[in-house]
């Protein structure tokens, strides 16, 4: 604009100079008169700087730029006393020490976090369930039912010792030592586990094609204060792991393995008799960890610390019942 203003002062300014030689042949300085030309244009000149001023005065521009950086959930499985050679070759009633534990990782947000485990289970054909009850009080007498479905033993047990990651001492070993004894329909798939561990209501699932047990436990201890997180009703809810943390206690310190009798395969019996241990399966252990934010889960700003509601939100194969509190598996087998 200031070049466009000085631009037309020039040509006005030249032009009136060749006006009045054009007229007279030299300037007279004294008695020469400004053309109306030469005086629009003076006034044309003294508005354009007067709006150039007034823009100054009047505009103005600025920019704010906001940096956001995503929180992020980065956990880590590690089992500190495991070593892979001690899994090779083990033999019933061996222990074996295996230690899954979690750590959130440094610059991550509070996450809740989950454990799942899948054990191969054995129906061994001398396990059988045997046991009695009455008949309702409509019916007369006693009646012995025998059950002769194989019993789904897991293949390892969970021994939990209470030992934490760095400690020396080892604890005491807490398992069912009579598992093959004592069993009955209720407690054939339990197992030991350390304080600060719950299993979801519906498992273990049961995966009769792959003959697997799936133990799934949510993380309720607090890790600053080693407290057991409940509700006002009691109920176990889950605790925040909180940035470079690990949970409170590992979900168990050994595994067992379950004095089953070596067998070979018989097809002649109905049903037919697999092997043990059978060539064709695999024995192996697999455990999975699972972190999720714990803030803002739920619209409006909420979340919630119910560990079966908390699930579906990771698993999608998963609906929550608030009525019951449970949790319903939309792929599980018939």
């Amino acid at each position: 604009m200031g070049y466009y203003i000085i631009y037309v002062f020039d040509v006005l300014y030249y032009a009136e100079q060749r006006r009045v030689i054009a007229v007279s042949g030299k300037v007279n300085k004294k008695k020469r008169r400004r053309s109306p030309a030469f005086v629009a244009g003076l006034v044309i000149l003294f508005l354009g700087i007067v709006i150039l001023i007034s823009l100054a005065m009047f505009v103005s521009f600025d920019e704010v730029t906001n940096v956001f950086e995503a929180g992020k959930v980065d956990i880590v499985l590690t089992e500190p006393d495991w070593k892979p050679q001690d899994g090779e070759n083990i033999v019933p009633n061996e222990f074996v020490k295996k230690d899954p534990t979690v750590i959130n990782k440094e610059e991550t947000v509070n996450t809740y976090v989950f454990l799942k485990v899948t054990v191969p289970y054995d129906d061994d054909p001398n396990l059988k369930i045997e046991y009695a009850h009455q008949k309702d009080a409509t019916h007369s007498g006693e009646t012995i039912y025998t059950n002769t479905s194989r019993l789904k033993i897991p293949v390892y047990e969970f021994v939990a010792t209470g030992k934490k990651a760095g400690d020396t001492d080892e604890g005491e070993r807490k398992y069912n030592q009579d598992f093959l004894t004592t069993f009955t329909p209720e407690n054939a798939n339990k197992q030991e586990v350390n304080p600060g561990w719950y299993l979801l209501k519906g498992f273990p699932e049961i995966d009769k094609q792959k003959k697997t047990y799936t133990y799934l436990y949510a993380h309720v201890r607090t890790v600053e204060n080693d407290v057991m997180m409940v509700d006002g009703a009691g109920h176990k809810v889950m605790a925040e792991v909180i940035a470079k943390q690990p949970v409170a206690y590992p979900l168990f310190n050994e595994i067992y393995l379950n004095n089953f009798r070596e067998r070979a395969k018989d097809t002649t019996v109905a049903p037919p008799v697999t092997a043990f241990p059978d060539p064709a399966r695999n024995y192996s252990i697999h455990i999975e960890a699972y972190g999720i934010q714990a803030n803002f889960l739920k619209p409006n700003n909420t979340t919630t610390t119910i560990p079966e509601e908390v699930w579906p939100y990771i698993d999608s194969n998963y609906t929550y019942n608030s009525e019951t509190g449970t949790m319903t598996n939309n792929t599980t087998q018939p």
